[in-house]
């Protein structure tokens, strides 16, 4: 029996090594980020609060995510990567602690999350431009698709285990063992031997920045699937770090146990469409790419509007699943269109230009979408911005000539020092 194409990576040893460590450590990210929120709603009861500690935690990435694609081109990215999985394990081990002791408010829960948010956008960058320096170009789309598949995976796993950990031994604990699932990724990239990196070519870090802007700007192979995929992230994103109001007001009626326990399976939904839509819609991605990133993004603004118009939990978690399939296949895809347009010297770089376009607005998604539910509720936010994502997405039916994704060369020796956009990029 023929091995699908999606799986063709995982003949190369290193990307398994490297794709385990990845799932590992995302497992434990999925359960911080369930833990967080919880916490952070707990706390007040509000959706407001849930937005400050978002904002906390993304607002670096819209400050200095550029900035760290540069260092990862300038620097050893290795080296780059280890030191930021070390701070961030630091920092969740204290937000444990100050769970754990009763300490924690939304003031110093934001202030430490601002800080780990700068160890992770200096380590995507670097991870990005690292991973796949074990996949040649014809293994990229696989590498890309179950790389961001593993994300999908934990999505359903993370919450779910978050949930129980929480119900049984405390949230603190949620926390800690994130703290360790870092050691994966610290213990294999530590012994994965990689090529020698390329030099960057620009001396100044300014420099370096206008040539990526600009290479982004006059390519628009690159910048149509950029745009896009910020928009829908900017305004439709809204329903991952609100799902945890949605799920407690809305479908357990305000009842905070009931609420956590609907959050873990909303999440858990998310994760399993991601799954199913980046595996099912990859092949034709690649066969038809244009047609399949603008499907998928009218079809994710659809059933996030449809999310909006109901209020009870098995029909909410049946749209929900379509939700997350629809987007992460759209993310998923515009990812391998701009992967495979852009040399590795100027690698990070662009990958850092993409991670602004994908997470480095959602500070002002969670800190204006709480603001606009506590007015106007979660319901007709959903759907409002459902609507958004549905008008900008058929705008996207003009500009399907310049969505593309480049022949691969004849030689499949060649190796190609490109990122596997793994989850990471879209986990919050």
């Amino acid at each position: 029996m023929q091995r699908p194409a999606v799986l063709d990576a995982f003949t190369y040893p290193r990307f398994r090594r490297v794709w385990v460590a990845g799932l590992v450590s995302q497992l434990g990210d999925w359960m911080q980020i369930i833990g967080r929120a919880f916490l952070a709603f707990q706390l007040t009861g509000k959706a407001e609060s849930v937005g400050i500690v978002y904002f906390a935690t993304y607002a670096p990435q819209l400050i200095f995510s550029l900035y760290g694609g540069v260092l990862a081109d300038r620097f050893d990215r290795r080296r780059m990567l280890i030191l930021t999985q070390v701070a961030q394990a630091v920092g969740s081990v204290v937000l444990g602690f100050l769970a754990a002791s009763g300490n924690a408010s939304v003031a110093n829960i934001a202030v430490l999350s601002f800080f780990l948010g700068i160890g992770f956008m200096l380590s995507i960058p670097a991870m990005q431009a690292l991973q796949p320096t074990v996949v040649p170009r014809s293994g990229l789309s696989s590498a890309i698709s179950l790389g961001t598949a593993a994300n999908s995976v934990t999505r359903v796993f993370g919450p779910l285990l978050a949930a129980l950990l929480i119900s049984s031994a405390g949230v603190e604990w949620v926390f800690w063992v994130n703290a360790v699932s870092f050691l994966a990724v610290i213990a294999v990239w530590a012994t994965t031997p990689i090529p020698r990196q390329e030099p960057m070519e620009e001396e100044r870090n300014l420099d370096a920045m206008r040539a990526a802007l600009r290479f982004v700007r006059q390519t628009p192979a690159v910048s149509v699937p950029i745009v896009a995929t910020g928009f829908l992230m900017a305004v439709g994103i809204v329903y991952q770090p609100l799902a945890v109001v949605y799920a407690t007001d809305v479908l357990a009626d305000g009842v905070r146990s009931v609420g956590r326990d609907y959050f873990g399976w909303l999440q858990a939904g998310v994760g399993a469409g991601a799954a199913v839509g980046i595996l099912a819609l990859a092949g034709v991605g690649r066969r038809r790419p244009a047609a399949t990133f603008v499907a998928t993004a009218i079809a994710f603004s659809v059933a996030l509007a449809l999310l909006g118009r109901v209020s009870t939990f098995a029909p909410a978690l049946a749209i929900i699943v379509a939700v997350g399939g629809f987007h992460f296949a759209n993310m998923a895809l515009a990812l391998t269109l701009v992967q495979h347009e852009v040399a590795d010297a100027m690698r990070g770089r662009v990958m850092a230009i993409h991670m602004t376009a994908l997470i480095g607005f959602i500070p002002f998604t969670a800190l204006v979408g709480g603001l606009i539910v506590d007015r106007v509720g979660i319901r007709t936010t959903f759907t409002g911005a459902g609507l958004v994502c549905l008008g900008f997405s058929l705008l996207l039916l003009r500009f399907g000539r310049y969505i593309r994704l480049r022949e691969e060369p004849a030689d499949e020796r060649e190796i190609v020092e490109t990122a596997v956009a793994v989850g990471t990029l879209i986990e919050e």
